[in-house]
């Protein structure tokens, strides 16, 4: 279809919508309207089902009201747009620029799409879209992908938003008061200056994400994955975490590795917070509470953990030497391999294990801790609580000797 036709199309359907004899619904249905340009275009009620409007240019068009369902528009402008109470079930918009456009009441959740005789359910995918200022106000956006998407001061109040992944997304200035969140993935998030006042954040993961910066007061947070205790931090110590927060979120291209080595930082909370790669070689960190959170190749090196509760933390590939445990709790704690890139650039994947050599395990909880392929010389269990823990070391092949701290 070229873009006389579809303006002619576009004409009848307003004709229609106007009530003039002769006129005819647009009537789109898996139609190819790719790289076509119709600014403007008045598709309210549109039948527009399976239309693939891949790299067009249809700014500030009207889609309210319209039969979306599974259409795909990646990399397409249109910004601008209303898609107010619209089908979206299963639309891809992948790349696309949508900022300052009207998702209201949207039917955004997945799709069944048949394919080739099969049936297969699709959900809606916004990643990495341009939605700056768009209004997703009461739409249900359940299990969207919004992976590295710009929402910044966009309105998303008392949207439903269950296990939608907003890793990587801008969600700077945003509004998701009352927004049902149950179960949403947060990974690496930007909720500065968001107000997620009233959220339902029940069992969702909150990993690397500063909730210091955002408000939210009243939210529902059972069984939530996510670092309160930042909140707490003296001003310097919080700078560092939010540093390496950003380091972590940034592949390292911005903000820095934190260096707690030689710290006194007893005491603390640290429930659920991102610290891999860390590094906290002889430091003081007795009675802290490490509960839940992710320490991938972390570097305790030498450091005071005695009291220390690392209960459900994620401890691959940590190192531990010379470390003292006593009395510490580190049930359910998965101290196995963690797989990482080679350094001779063949991006062959090298498992890393943890390494303990000489830790300290006296009177410590291992209840069901993962050792799974952990260097354990010279360490001994003998006074430790070691019930259902998984000592063994498997075939893995652990390839080339590196260091945790050199694959930062």
């Amino acid at each position: 279809m070229d873009e006389a036709a579809l303006k002619e199309i576009i004409v009848l359907h307003r004709g229609f919508l106007d009530g003039v004899p002769g006129c005819k619904r647009a009537d789109l249905r898996n139609a190819s309207l790719k790289g076509l340009r119709a600014p403007n275009a008045k598709l309210h009620s549109a039948l527009l089902s399976g239309v693939d409007m891949t790299g067009a240019a249809f700014v500030r068009g009207d889609f309210s009201g319209a039969d979306m369902f599974g259409a795909v528009m990646r990399r397409a402008n249109l910004a601008g747009s209303n898609f107010f109470r619209a089908d979206l079930r299963g639309a891809k918009f992948t790349g696309a620029r949508l900022g300052g456009s009207d998702f209201r009441e949207a039917d955004m959740r997945p799709g069944d799409i048949r394919d080739a005789g099969m049936e297969r359910t699709q959900s809606v995918d916004m990643s990495d879209a341009v939605l700056d200022k768009s209004n997703f106000s009461r739409s249900n956006m359940s299990e969207a992908n919004l992976e590295g998407a710009s929402l910044k001061n966009s309105n998303l109040s008392e949207a439903e938003l269950i296990a939608v992944n907003f890793s990587g997304a801008d969600l700077e200035g945003a509004n998701l008061e009352l927004a049902r969140m149950k179960n949403a993935v947060m990974a690496g998030t930007n909720l500065k200056g968001a107000s997620l006042r009233g959220a339902d954040l029940e069992g969702a993961v909150l990993r690397n994400v500063d909730v210091s910066v955002c408000d939210i007061k009243g939210a529902r947070l059972d069984n939530c994955r996510v670092f309160l205790g930042i909140r707490d931090l003296e001003e310097s110590l919080k700078v560092k975490v939010q540093k390496h927060m950003k380091w972590l979120a940034t592949d390292g291209k911005e903000g820095e590795q934190a260096d707690f080595s030689g710290a006194n930082m007893t005491g603390l909370d640290f429930r659920n917070a991102d610290l891999s790669v860390a590094k906290f070689t002889g430091a003081n960190l007795e009675k802290c509470n490490f509960g839940s959170s992710f320490l991938t190749m972390a570097d305790f090196t030498g450091a005071n953990l005695s009291n220390t509760n690392f209960m459900d933390a994620d401890m691959r590939g940590v190192i531990l030497m010379n470390a003292d445990l006593s009395s510490a709790n580190i049930a359910k704690a998965d101290l196995g391999f963690v797989n990482v890139l080679s350094t001779r650039g063949d991006r062959r994947v090298v498992r890393f294990p943890a390494t303990l050599n000489g830790a300290k395990f006296e009177k410590t909880i291992c209840s069901n801790t993962n050792f799974a392929g952990a260097r354990l010389d010279g360490v001994s269990f003998e006074t430790a609580i070691t019930d259902g823990a998984v000592f063994s070391s498997g075939d893995e092949d652990l390839g080339e000797e590196v260091s945790a701290q050199e694959q930062a």
